[in-house]
């Protein structure tokens, strides 16, 4: 054991956590942040709390907050790959793994997979837009393997929220109502735990001075662990193309605005003087005649002049091009990419005896499914919009050019184009609807809009990205055939297989309707899976109010590989230390451990003076790590942090003696309820180790990258130790020992 790092800290740690694939070491702070560190505290990358004031509550190496806000984060990038609210405090979180692959006998693992094969990489939205966000079109493949991982959030209210990756909700867990608490008790959710076939959900509730280990068990989760997962992917492969296209479409809004801004600035002033009706009136009567008005002639001439007229429609001219091309690209390619997830989704849950018990109603992903393909016509209805204002508002600045030119008593050029009577026709038309409001306006609205005063309504783009029906749908085609067609036969008309073309609604509109449903489709397996959950066992864990601890100091899970069961480490106070197995079928077995009197034959740990438990953690599902306070008799204000690595071998074949209780009693400190060890028969003098730091407050060990983390009392300074390192006198040892055998060595070379 080499202690390879010491350093301070600016702000108190809250917590810490090793990650047990990689040497790094993340922790949160007073201030809400998060730091991930390797080995000789190099420092990865810092993250800042999404909001002022906000706390770390929980890290498995994806940090939640104190409002409520879960943050899945790319560990390489730093990127946020996913975030969700549960609105109320949260207390712990947890990560469960089976490690087995299931790819083998999953009968949906190409489809959620062949995605990459068939479907092209998303457009990166930087190189299209300037204000787009520089993020990772291809997110989903955060997960590589195929193995199911269920995320536990314990909050304050008593919910235990349950998701699949991150991602797919499975429901909440009321365990509060389980005991009989309300949800405005002072009890709260200590640590949470699953097992790995998912079996199990064990759920620490401290109450004051007790503690409430609740087993629950499900069904549902256990047998259809791989439906879940790849519900669960195809959810996260949705999620992913859902917020690239909300991405999208901000940046369409956004280069929308801009065409707003250039037309306010010049036409805005001259719309508020006329009165309604008289702005159309006044440019046909210029197109049909010849002459305008006295005011719209000081606004020619004045207000917008020649120059201003050529500035005003290249900025138009730009914008719409930018939306063309963010429309055109990435966002048909992101709702051909929706529309390929949701058949192949469609196609999975139509195998009910796969999916069936958790997607009781598979019709509800065809209506999805023809949400989608409404979607993919209004924003092919919109790319024809676009082309409309780019044609009609070049002739209208043509056109104006020359009527500028004209009243100035100036020639035109001589290569300037003419417009053609077609052209003419269409101008008509763009003008005559300057002032046109929509028809299905209510009282209420239109006063709303006489008092406001209206603006030029130039622009046709802009009404499909707002929240509201569309003021001038597309004029309908008569010649479509297509449209007589679904019109005469309503059974044609109804055909899942036709989708909809909902005319009077905007794109935003239409996508909020593709969210909504997407919701409500994904929102059935936790339904399912929730309701599955029965409470199977409960231990109550007491604390002495005269031991100097009155609250559990560390509760700690490991789940056993091998047996199929699940350890539980609790330490109840600073004397006694509660290990307790949980079996697959429910039974707990329970084992105190404390330091008692020393043997009066024993000497060997008379130098130590006395021992308590300061925090314990597992080093593995074979070892318990315990950071221990030794203070003497001789002066009690001198105090001693030893770390030690408990073997649970000896601990587990005591525990095979005892009485599996299928439903637990209350358990005290004064070893009521369960048998007793005594520590000093467990231990050896030479397993202590002697920690430079006398104040040792808290650790974070991971027995597969073999290191522990030492937390100081102070909170602000980290001790990391290497448990594989040699002592420097070690070192000098095996040094000195080289150099001989080496001088040796070539002694003899030169006798022989």
């Amino acid at each position: 054991m080499k202690q390879t790092c010491n350093k301070n800290v600016g702000s108190k740690i809250n917590i810490f956590k090793w990650s047990q694939e990689m040497d790094l070491l993340a922790y949160g702070t007073e201030k809400g942040e998060v730091f991930v560190h390797r080995l000789k505290w190099q420092k990865v990358w810092q993250l800042s709390p999404p909001e002022d004031g906000l706390k770390v509550r929980g890290i498995a190496w994806r940090p939640c907050y104190s409002n409520g806000t879960v943050l899945l984060v790319d560990l390489e990038t730093k990127e946020e790959i996913h975030s969700f609210s549960i609105k109320t405090d949260i207390t712990c979180l947890c990560w469960t793994d089976n490690t087995d692959e299931m790819a083998a006998n999953d009968v949906s693992y190409n489809a959620v997979t062949s995605h990459t094969k068939y479907l092209p990489e998303l457009p990166v939205l930087s190189s299209l837009s300037s204000s787009a966000k520089p993020l990772n079109p291809n997110r989903s493949s955060f997960c590589s393997k195929h193995i199911l991982s269920i995320l536990l959030i314990g909050t304050t209210t008593g919910l235990v929220y349950i998701s699949a990756l991150g991602m797919l909700p499975c429901d909440s867990i009321d365990v509060f109502s389980t005991l009989g608490l309300s949800s405005s008790s002072d009890a709260s959710i200590r640590e949470i735990k699953m097992s790995n076939d998912f079996k199990q959900l064990i759920v620490g509730i401290e109450q004051n001075e007790t503690l409430h280990v609740v087993v629950l068990e499900n069904d549902v989760l256990h047998k259809n662990a791989p439906a879940v997962l790849n519900l669960a992917l195809k959810y996260a492969q949705i999620l992913n193309t859902m917020s690239y296209m909300n991405e999208t479409i901000d940046c369409i809004i956004e280069a929308w605005e801009t065409v707003l801004l250039e037309m306010d600035n010049k036409l805005t002033n001259y719309a508020k003087d006329q009165t309604d009706g008289s702005i159309s009136a006044d440019f046909l009567e210029l197109l049909m005649f010849g002459t305008a008005s006295p005011s719209l002639e000081q606004f020619l001439l004045r207000d917008l002049t020649e120059k201003g007229l050529r500035k005003l429609g290249y900025s138009i001219e730009l914008s719409y091009v930018t939306i063309q091309r963010l429309v055109v690209k990435p966002l048909y390619t992101a709702i051909h990419a929706m529309f390929y997830h949701l058949n192949t989704l469609d196609g999975m849950l139509r195998n009910r005896f796969y999916y069936g018990m958790l997607m009781r109603d598979a019709a509800t992903a065809t209506e999805v499914l023809r949400s989608c393909g409404a979607l993919q016509i209004k924003a092919h209805e919109l790319q024809q919009t676009i082309d409309a204002s780019k044609r009609d508002f070049k002739i209208f600045f043509r056109w104006l050019y020359v009527v500028i030119v004209r009243v100035m008593d100036e020639s035109l050029q001589e290569n300037h184009p003419t417009i053609t009577q077609r052209e003419i026709h269409y101008l008509a038309q763009f003008l005559s609807n300057f002032d046109t409001v929509n028809q299905n306006t209510t009282a209420d609205e239109s006063r709303g809009m006489m008092e406001s005063r209206k603006k030029f309504n130039l622009e046709r783009v802009g009404q499909y990205l707002e929240d509201k029906p569309l003021i001038r749908p597309m004029v309908k085609d008569d010649e479509n055939e297509w449209k007589k067609l679904l019109e005469e036969n309503e059974c044609l008309r109804k055909c899942d297989a036709i989708y909809p073309h909902y005319e009077n609604m905007s794109l935003i509109q239409q996508q909020k309707l593709l969210n909504k449903s997407i919701d409500q489709l994904f929102d059935q397996p936790g339904k399912v899976i929730g309701a599955d959950f029965k409470q199977k066992n409960l231990l109550t864990v007491q604390t002495s109010t005269a031991s100097s601890g009155t609250n559990v100091r560390s509760f700690a899970f490991a789940c056993h590989q091998r047996d199929q069961l699940t350890l539980m480490s609790i330490l109840q106070s600073n004397r006694s230390l509660l290990l307790a197995e949980c079996f697959h079928d429910g039974g707990l077995k329970a084992v105190r451990l404390h330091f008692e009197e020393k043997p009066y034959f024993d000497q060997r740990f008379d130098a130590f003076g006395t021992l308590t438990f300061q925090h314990v953690e597992f080093y593995d599902e074979e070892t318990l790590s315990l950071l221990l306070r030794a203070q003497t008799s001789t002066d009690e204000r001198v105090a001693s942090s030893y770390f030690v690595q408990l073997n649970l071998g000896p601990v587990r074949e005591f525990l095979a003696t005892v009485e599996t209780r299928g439903y637990m009693q209350t358990v005290t400190e004064d070893a009521a309820g369960c048998a007793t060890l005594n520590l000093y028969t467990l231990i050896d003098d030479s397993s202590l180790k002697l920690l430079e730091s006398s104040d040792g407050h808290k650790i974070a060990v991971s027995g597969k990258r073999n290191v522990i983390a030492l937390l100081s009392e102070s909170m602000k300074n980290v001790r990391i130790y290497d448990m594989d390192g040699q002592n420097e006198e070690d070192d000098i040892l095996d040094t000195s020992s080289q150099i001989n055998s080496s001088l040796d060595n070539s002694q003899e070379s030169v006798q022989t």
